[in-house]
């Protein structure tokens, strides 16, 4: 562990992640480092588990592969530590920055001796490891090499209180930056009747659950139709299981798009039906259009730090059909509760700013 002055200047940020794929943490981190080399501060990503980039990066921004998936060969495990403390050792002063808890763990390794300053940041749910429960010899493991970190970054209180004490005595919150999206769009009388959502197509963020709640919904509203942009492992799953439910005229699997600004300016709803969550970045991005938005109330208490149910959205309890459909019946019903919570939406720019974020980080 480094200690650093609090006044002394950073002039370097190395990014640690497993790739730059398009997820939330890797939108994360291209909004922050595009920003820093904009003001001047050397930026470095390095991905140690494959190479490929989903997100625009700006020229300056220096992207690295360092390795690619080691398939838990403790071989693969030992060259990517090695291949990582070679390029910590390259840059004198850097900070380094571990997003997510895989790459967190490798980087307090690699740094072992050197002395960096290293900043681990969880960005989902501590309780889980790549997308199941951890397990106990994980979390164990996980909490002694965070103890050897500078700092600990969690989106949530939710997420800081996982960890124990001795952890938490080194954690803050910090929210993540804002996509810029451009100016809030048409009224909601304007626009397409489209119901939205993005994120990974995985068991967390629970299409099925969306799909059954939207199949209820659009039989009181069958001009609307329901987008789902992203790319994950359950891509066919859900194709066959909005076939199965002849519901192929009203849903389209979208693909991923790192543009989704333009759609959400048009769209009338965007939905999150995640069972965890840290903060949706989508989700964020949502409320900073203006569109009416959606999200089910659920651990890491992400939905709940952004969104004020009846106010500049609506919250509804994880996994219940019933309460989703109602609350998209509610955006529906009544152009006044739209205005509302459209208006009070855009408000998370005051908040989530990327600017404001990034000094947080250096901070």
């Amino acid at each position: 562990m480094r200690h650093t002055d609090k006044n002394e200047k950073i002039n370097h940020v190395i990014f640690v992640t497993i790739s730059m794929t398009g997820g939330g943490t890797e939108r994360v981190i291209a909004n922050l480092a595009n920003h820093y080399v904009g003001i001047g501060v050397k930026t470095t990503i390095l991905m140690i588990g494959g190479d490929d980039i989903a997100y625009e990066l700006d020229d300056r921004v220096d992207i690295r592969c360092l390795s690619g998936r080691t398939g838990g060969s403790l071989s693969g495990r030992l060259g990517r530590i090695k291949a990582m403390r070679g390029a910590f050792k390259e840059e004198d002063g850097a900070v380094i920055i571990a997003m997510g808890t895989v790459a967190s763990m490798f980087a307090v390794l690699a740094n072992t001796g050197l002395k960096k300053r290293v900043i681990v940041s969880e960005r989902n749910d501590p309780n889980r490891l790549n997308h199941r429960p951890i397990k106990s010899y994980e979390k164990m493991l996980r909490n002694m090499l965070y103890l050897r970190a500078d700092k600990l970054v969690c989106q949530t209180p939710d997420a800081m209180e996982s960890f124990p004490k001795c952890i938490r005595n080194k954690a803050v919150i910090i929210m993540n930056p804002l996509n810029e999206t451009g100016v809030v769009s048409k009224a909601g009388y304007q626009r397409e009747k489209i119901v939205m959502t993005a994120g990974r197509l995985t068991a967390q963020k629970n299409h099925k659950l969306l799909i059954d709640a939207f199949a209820k919904f659009a039989k009181a509203y069958p001009e609307y139709r329901l987008e789902i942009y992203g790319k994950g492992d359950m891509e066919e799953e859900l194709r066959e299981y909005i076939g199965d439910r002849n519901l192929s005229h009203c849903i389209k699997m979208c693909g991923f798009t790192d543009a989704l600004g333009d759609r959400l300016s048009e769209a009338m709803m965007y939905v999150s039906s995640s069972d965890w969550e840290g903060i949706s970045n989508s989700l964020m991005e949502a409320l900073s259009s203006g569109i009416a938005v959606i999200a089910t109330d659920c651990p890491m208490g992400g939905s709940r730090m952004l969104i004020e149910d009846g106010v500049n959205g609506r919250l509804v309890p994880v996994n219940n059909v019933d309460k989703l459909a109602e609350a998209m019946e509610s955006l529906a019903d009544s152009s006044s509760l739209w205005d509302k919570v459209s208006a009070n939406a855009v408000r998370i720019r005051d908040i989530a700013a990327v600017d404001e974020i990034a000094k947080q980080w250096l901070a």
